[in-house]
């Protein structure tokens, strides 16, 4: 079994605003035990990293409302599949699984294509271009943290490395920031001091 990374990675530089969001969006859902570490942005990204629970896509959904930025979910999922959705204005984009060792072609690959244009705000058609050829063909890949690391690599991400149970240890390794990730809602953080 490897490694698992979960993160939510908002396009906004407003990491108060989102630690107030995501302070009403637990709040309105006590009983689904939402927490998040939000760290600094980097890159004009912003790194949220959830408990995993049911209700993840659900607070994308309603973050991505609140802020009105781009949300990209991502999870590396025990080193063989990476998952890749994409929230904007309160909806979820189509979204997409890539497996090792895989060829996609013809239409699996166009419709992989069409999905990589929710990055269209950060990275050229080039740069686009380039992640549907990596992701498009997977046959010489062995993890699926080597998909992450190219996807990071090619829009700017930073802070996709880790996950709240890492951080929940104390393990800081995959986090590139100075100081301590905040626990939200504060409620939480409180009790745990």
């Amino acid at each position: 079994m490897g490694a698992t990374y979960l993160s939510m990675q908002l396009r906004t530089t407003d990491r108060e605003a989102a630690i107030v969001a995501l302070e009403a969006i637990a709040a309105a859902n006590t009983e689904a035990g939402l927490q998040f570490y939000v760290a600094e942005p980097i890159g004009g990204w912003l790194a949220v990293f959830p408990n995993f629970t049911p209700e993840i896509e659900r607070s994308a959904k309603e973050l991505s409302a609140r802020l009105g930025c781009l949300i990209v979910l991502l999870l590396s999922a025990d080193e063989d599949e990476l998952y890749c959705m994409f929230f904007r204005d309160g909806k979820q984009l189509p979204w997409f699984k890539i497996g090792a060792p895989r060829k996609r072609r013809g239409k699996e690959r166009d419709k992989l294509a069409t999905k990589l244009e929710a990055f269209a705000e950060v990275c050229d058609a080039e740069s686009r271009a380039r992640l549907t050829d990596i992701l498009a063909d997977t046959t010489g890949v062995i993890f699926s943290s080597e998909l992450l690391r190219s996807l990071c690599q090619i829009v700017g991400i930073h802070n996709a490395f880790t996950s709240f149970e890492y951080l929940q240890r104390g393990e800081r390794e995959g986090l590139e920031t100075p100081d301590e990730p905040t626990l939200v809602p504060a409620e939480v953080r409180a009790q745990a001091d």
